[in-house]
């Protein structure tokens, strides 16, 4: 029965240490912050630079009409590059204060095992507990926090390829397709980036307001 005792105090203490780093975080707008990024920001900001990169890049190197491919490819990369600036400034400016996420991951303390049952919760994949939702509602916040990071960055890596694309299209070079199968699977990563940011979203809004059994 020693033994038994012994892994209850020591499970016990590791929940208590992820209680206390959970303490006081709370998502205060991420939702908001990355809906006004895609709907006021991001669309205007990507048209503007594709445009201005390409009718620079016409404007510098000349040519015909047929060599749009490669205006186009300077414009998508000019995109990329703002997508990347822009990204990380309204993150600095709007999705950072947007959330309270402590400077420590709230499930260190931890086994492995408990993450992946903390991390299912969340997804809605397991019954909540209760006890543990104090930890569990702070996992889903840092989990918000960095989602949403990472959907501020992530559209720079299609802008990035497909210059390439385009490229390898006006030389009618079939590598092309090796780019547009890169991008194409970037934007499958990004919707499974979405649907688990959306996930942490309801599940905070789900049980927000109740008792963990915890204290």
């Amino acid at each position: 029965m020693g033994g038994i005792e012994d892994l209850m105090a020591e499970s016990n203490e590791r929940w208590a240490q992820a209680t206390k780093r959970a303490q006081g975080l709370a998502d205060r707008g991420l939702g908001k912050a990355v809906k006004t990024y895609y709907t006021r920001f991001w669309p205007g900001g990507v048209f503007v630079l594709v445009v201005i990169g390409s009718v620079v890049a016409a404007l510098a190197f000349g040519g015909s009409l047929g060599d749009w491919p490669s205006y186009l490819a300077f414009g998508f990369m000019l995109a990329g590059l703002g997508t990347m600036i822009g990204g990380l400034v309204f993150n600095s400016k709007k999705v950072v204060p947007a959330a309270d996420y402590g400077n420590v991951d709230v499930t260190l303390s931890l086994t492995s095992d408990e993450r992946k049952h903390v991390r299912r919760q969340i997804a809605g994949k397991t019954t909540i507990v209760p006890e543990h939702l104090t930890v569990t509602r702070g996992a889903a916040v840092q989990m918000r926090k960095a989602l949403a990071t990472q959907l501020l960055i992530m559209p720079f890596y299609p802008l990035v390829f497909i210059p390439q694309a385009l490229n390898s299209a006006g030389r009618d070079d079939p590598f092309g397709w090796v780019f547009l199968i890169a991008v194409f699977l970037l934007m499958i990563g990004m919707i499974f980036v979405v649907r688990d940011f959306s996930r942490a979203g309801r599940f905070l809004g789900r049980t927000a307001g109740q008792p963990s059994g915890m204290r």
